[in-house]
């Protein structure tokens, strides 16, 4: 029997008995005579594995849903329960932590559901698939046991070592171990020690998270060999080949710190608009399908920036040397030319390969200054001063046209960590977002937007950037807190458009509440991703949006160039199209998750600086918001410095706070002092806990409260 066809038979054979069935039931309904069993057990099994089926006590099997069972992956908190998203979509189940039954972070699970009251609850009753197999944690000794804290406070288990690796290792050494046995309800997982990394300390910080989501560092020796040939000047035949714009003014802006420039720019001011060149390295001129550069950046699929490095996607040959738009250097790239009209409407386009020559090397801050009119800066590069005017003005179109259609702007701002020699954060502050990043930014979006309309209208194979709608169930609790505050807020009704976001973030612009609320909208939204098909971009409010213009640091950019390459010289054969559209899910699928992990990496060195930087400032005051409000206290975040932190509500003295979770606030019962999400407070910092990720403070002051 075939095996699409004995898979048929077994779920044809739950749904005419509507319940859980055991192998030989099964069989007799398709008639398996009782010697040619074997392979409808192994079937049964299989289908167990993958999640399909559930197995439960007395041998019997039946779908998840028959039994209010659901199969999906388990996301746990730092704060010990979790989440398990169903994979066929639908409301996730809340797991408390007596209920994971051994499950990890992670971990692929068939769970149960108990409740089905306003928020479904359930326990793990089977581990299908693992997604913790190394863990990077601090030895612990004591009297006659020898165990690992993971790094990780979502992994909720101490890893057990045998005796002959704890002789191998110190007491609060950090080590990489492997698990070999994974815990149950009884049972702690065991592990073996595969790396000893040292004491902890702040140079060990970039070290441990490397470890931790098992980034790439070493390009294996044939992927170097291959970067070794590559020629470090561009050949004159493929210069003749190209559009030679070598004498065009074109330059970059980047960083104080880049080194690998993607992209540099060029603009005409015409009668009635603007010509923008958006000149973007052509990488895959360099890196070729089936070659070993190819296969490890797709299994790299981004660069990944720290403060003090960058682990990148392609070996330094040529991010930073054949590939970067060095000024004054011949490079070869992929140029996306542009007739945009008074009003930022792209009017026509070209997409060709091209040659450049930077003409200078701008940081963003001597941009600036230039766009300010500093004399030094502008006569430094006259010409380009100049240009930047013209861009100048054409950013302020482009970006009054993308508001206009609802894009959304979260202006958050971002810390810049400042690190001694020995990775010891020395000071934080916030960046400060210019007008010569707006540019940047909006030539980037428009030449993506650009790119990705003239692929899907070709209807050609693609890489999209796509981004879905809001939750309906978030957005209506961060409507109910919006209002709380006293927020004007629209009302949604079906279609969320980005347009009704827009005016909630234009109505607390410029106010105290203006940060809180850009992140708490920012986290209704669902993650953006990477498809071949296009759904849109609801952030962008863009109907078509794609990544085009970084391929020294994105593999999806890389693979697009491809792409756009086939579409321009007379498009695809038929059988490309069906090779091409085969592998652009996959190569999405992990694209998107290896992005994730990379932002996740970034994230945690950033907040475990910040938490270094405090351990130094212990007993300082200082001015904070309210970011949440719970029955057991505040979460705060700094201003200047963005630390986060808690506040129990023993250290909120002087009276007995009541929570009241509808209206996001502590009230107190004698004087009648409310803490709502937003206020803002002076603080003492108590103490940091770098291994438990966490700072404590105190309130000093409730500055909003006085206010009022």
């Amino acid at each position: 029997m075939e095996e699409k066809e004995l898979e048929d038979l077994i779920f044809k054979a739950f749904e005419r008995f509507g319940k859980p069935l055991r192998a030989r039931e099964i069989a007799k309904f398709a008639g398996i005579p009782a010697e040619n069993r074997a392979d409808l057990r192994r079937k049964l099994k299989e289908l167990a594995e993958a999640g399909k089926l559930v197995k439960i006590k007395g041998a019997k099997f039946a779908p998840p849903g028959l039994l209010n069972f659901t199969v999906g992956k388990l996301c746990v908190l730092r704060e010990g329960f979790g989440f398990v998203d169903p994979e066929g979509g639908g409301k996730g189940v809340f797991v408390a932590g007596r209920n994971m039954a051994g499950a990890m972070n992670g971990d692929k699970v068939v769970v149960e559901i108990l409740k089905k009251d306003r928020r479904k609850e359930g326990k793990v009753v089977t581990v299908l698939e693992r997604a913790v197999r190394k863990v990077v944690g601090k030895v612990e000794k004591s009297a006659g046991s020898c165990f690992v804290v993971p790094d990780d406070v979502r992994i909720r288990y101490n890893i057990l070592l045998p005796q002959r690796d704890c002789e191998k290792v110190k007491n609060r050494d950090y080590v990489v171990v492997e698990i070999v046995s994974y815990p149950t309800k009884t049972k702690a997982p065991v592990g073996r020690v595969l790396e000893v990394l040292g004491k902890e300390s702040p140079a060990l910080d970039v070290e441990v998270v490397i470890r931790r989501f098992e980034l790439p560092v070493e390009f294996p020796p044939e992927v170097l060999r291959e970067a070794d040939s590559i020629p470090e000047t561009v050949e004159e035949g493929e210069i003749a080949r190209r559009v030679d714009l070598r004498e065009q003014l074109s330059f970059t802006i980047d960083g104080e710190d880049a080194k690998d420039f993607d992209d540099a720019v060029a603009v005409e001011k015409l009668k009635d608009g603007y010509r923008l060149f958006v000149h973007i390295a052509d990488v895959s001129y360099y890196v070729r399908e089936g070659t070993a550069l190819d296969a490890e950046a797709y299994r790299r699929g981004t660069s990944v920036y720290f403060p003090d490095r960058c682990i990148p996607m392609l070996p330094e040959k040529l991010s930073n040397g054949v590939c970067s738009l060095k000024e004054g250097a011949d490079r070869l790239t992929f140029t996306c030319e542009m007739l945009i009209d008074g009003t930022g409407t792209v009017r026509d386009f070209k997409i060709y390969e091209s040659v450049i020559r930077s003409k200078a090397r701008l940081t963003y801050r001597l941009a600036q200054r230039m766009l300010d009119g500093d004399p030094g800066a502008v006569s430094s590069y006259p010409d380009i001063a100049e240009a930047l005017k013209v861009m100048h003005e054409l950013a302020e179109i482009l970006y009054a046209k993308r508001y206009k259609r609802g894009s959304l702007d979260f202006d958050l701002p971002e810390p810049v960590i400042v690190l001694n020699a020995e990775g010891e954060p020395v000071d934080i502050y916030r960046a400060v977002r210019l007008w010569s990043h707006r540019i940047i930014e909006e030539f980037m979006i428009v030449a993506n937007e650009t790119v990705a309309s003239f692929m899907f209208w070709a209807d050609y194979p693609a890489i999209y950037r796509v981004h879905e709608a809001p939750d309906p169930e978030k957005l209506a609790e961060f409507v109910r807190f919006v209002r709380s505050m006293g927020v004007k807020a629209p009302h949604f009704k079906g279609d969320i458009r980005p347009g009704m976001l827009q005016s909630i973030l234009k109505e607390v612009e410029g106010k105290p509440e203006e940060k809180l609320v850009n992140y708490l909208m920012l986290r209704t939204m669902a993650r953006a991703k990477y498809s071949p098909d296009n759904i849109g971009h609801f952030g962008l409010a863009s109907s078509h949006y794609t990544h085009f213009t970084s391929p020294i640091r994105r593999y999806a950019d890389l693979v697009l160039h491809r792409l756009v390459k086939k579409a321009i010289k007379g498009g695809f054969a038929f059988e490309e199209i069906s090779r091409w559209e085969s592998k652009l899910e996959k190569i999405c699928k992990h694209i998107t998750e290896r992005s994730i992990r990379a932002e996740e990496a970034e994230r945690d060195v950033v907040e475990l600086k910040k938490l270094r930087y405090a351990g130094a400032h212990v007993g300082e005051v200082f001015e904070a918001v309210v970011t949440g409000v719970t029955d057991r206290g505040l979460y705060v975040e700094t201003v200047e410095q963005l630390i986060p932190g808690f506040i129990h509500v023993s250290k909120m003295k002087g009276d007995y706070y009541i929570h009241m979770p509808r209206h996001y606030q502590m009230v107190g019962e004698r004087r009648g002092e409310v803490f709502r999400m937003g206020d803002r407070l002076l603080v003492r910092l108590l103490s940091v806990d770098i291994s438990g990720r966490k700072a404590e403070f105190e309130v000093v002051k409730n500055l909003s409260w006085s206010e009022r």
